[in-house]
């Protein structure tokens, strides 16, 4: 920036070839022009560090490893996430590849409770404020941006609240028939649920306007519990095994399942890639939509979902196994359990009783074996548990053990290292006590309690 003042010595011809303001000659004087930018320096508009980033996303990433990389998020795509460290001076900038990625998650925001719950086909659902629909087109509204989702992608709405606020409280959709020839709308009368099998044609903000017996009906929406579209594939409501590809996004608005999301730095939202049953789409959500994305997701297999490869169980008492029905409830089998804190939600686990040996082939692109053991409900005696890699024994522990000799149920949660094994086996058995503390050879067994295995999951 040039400053011009006039010079008081300077010979007429060469105020004739100078620049005229105000009937004077200007030129530019190098000191002022650096007090100048001083002074626009110092007291013109400057942000500091702290306001430069005030727009951006505070994260916290989460590696494959154990380390966590905090700061603000400068960058995200498919390929890799970049995170700038404002705390340091200078500040620092760590570019991180996704597949060493385990979550990346943003603070929890406060948000108002919404009523109806949106489930879509691939497993997904969304806590909506409004929906409504046209043709081709459902719009969903969360805090005030709008969700544009293929509507044939949409598999179910619940219009009233359920008890939890999860899909899988909604009790009329556990109850919906099996091979339904059409759309269904749910209705409670009483303690009981009717379901009319009609076309589902159009949803407004105060009507499901249904299509049923060649007449177009507008029905009430505040006269309904929710609505079912019919769609290929699985049972709504249900839990769909995750495809490897899959990433799961989290808020207290949204559970969702993408192949792809990438951070719009310019407009400061989510761009989100999600399968269709035709072609994929792209949703748009805004900055404050989310408090988790989980690149594990679709790289978890869920062992309470696969078959293992070898099981054999063997009671305490023999003869127990001859009989079928004594066998199959000594047998490995999946339970539900409460869900940490919330007891209102559930989460899968295998119920193992001595002595049992369990074994699962581990796919070749398996990284590590996680879970969390305790004993299960009544077990009365302590239990042992031991996992091997292709039976090479990797980690033990016995389960109900305290030091002051009173039963200990504090879960224990287990991450082991595949380290490309083939075969992953729990053995759970009775506990062994030396008899009158001679040789283990003359060990007798106890009775021991069953265990519950809660997640156990192999990650890719």
């Amino acid at each position: 920036m040039a400053v011009l003042v006039p010079q008081k010595h300077e010979s007429i011809k060469q105020r004739q070839s100078g620049s005229h303001i105000c009937g004077k000659a200007w030129t530019a004087h190098p000191y002022l022009l650096t007090g100048v930018v001083v002074f626009f320096e110092l007291w013109g508009p400057h942000l500091t560090p702290a306001q430069e980033n005030v727009q951006k996303q505070d994260v916290t990433v989460t590696l494959s490893n154990g380390d966590s990389v905090r700061g603000k998020l400068v960058h995200l795509d498919d390929e890799s996430v970049t995170v700038s460290d404002t705390s340091k001076t200078p500040i620092t900038t760590s570019t991180l590849k996704i597949p060493s990625v385990r979550t990346l998650t943003t603070p929890a925001r406060s948000t108002n409770s919404s009523e109806l719950m949106i489930g879509l086909v691939n497993g997904s659902y969304v806590r909506t404020d409004t929906i409504s629909t046209d043709d081709s087109t459902a719009f969903l509204s969360i805090g005030g941006h709008t969700l544009e989702v293929p509507r044939d992608n949409v598999h179910w709405i619940a219009f009233k609240e359920s008890q939890s606020g999860s899909p899988d409280t909604y009790k009329w959709l556990a109850e919906l028939p099996e091979n339904p020839a059409a759309d269904i709308i749910a209705i409670k009368r009483d303690t009981e649920w009717q379901f009319i099998e009609c076309a589902i044609t159009q949803i407004t903000p105060e009507n499901v306007v249904v299509l049923l017996d060649g007449e177009s009906i507008p029905v009430k929406r505040s006269k309904i519990f929710g609505i079912c579209w019919l769609r290929p594939g699985e049972t709504p409501g249900k839990a769909i095994e995750p495809n490897a590809l899959d990433i799961l996004l989290r808020s207290p608005h949204v559970e969702m399942r993408c192949r792809k999301i990438t951070w719009d730095e310019d407009l400061l939202c989510w761009e989100v890639t999600m399968t269709s049953i035709k072609d994929d789409f792209v949703v748009t959500l805004p900055e404050d939509a989310l408090s988790l994305i989980d690149y594990t997701f679709g790289r978890h297999i869920d062992l309470t979902r696969r078959p293992p490869a070898n099981s054999r169980t063997d009671p305490y008492f023999g003869g127990l196994a001859d009989d079928a029905t004594l066998l199959q409830y000594y047998s490995p089998r999946v339970i539900m359990t409460s869900d940490g804190e919330d007891q209102d939600a559930s989460a899968p686990a295998l119920l193992i009783h001595p002595r049992t040996e369990i074994t699962w082939t581990v796919p070749d692109d398996s990284r590590r074996f996680q879970a969390s053991f305790s004993l299960a409900k009544n077990s009365a005696s302590p239990t042992a548990v031991v996992i091997q890699i292709d039976n090479s024994e990797v980690f033990q522990t016995v389960l109900g053990n305290s030091e002051e000799g009173d039963m200990s149920n504090q879960p224990l949660s287990v991450d082991i290292a595949l380290n490309g094994g083939k075969q992953l086996k729990i053995i759970v058995d009775f506990l062994k006590k030396p008899l009158n503390g001679t040789d283990e050879k003359t060990a007798v067994s106890l009775i021991s309690g069953p265990i519950q295995v809660k997640n156990p999951r192999i990650e890719r």
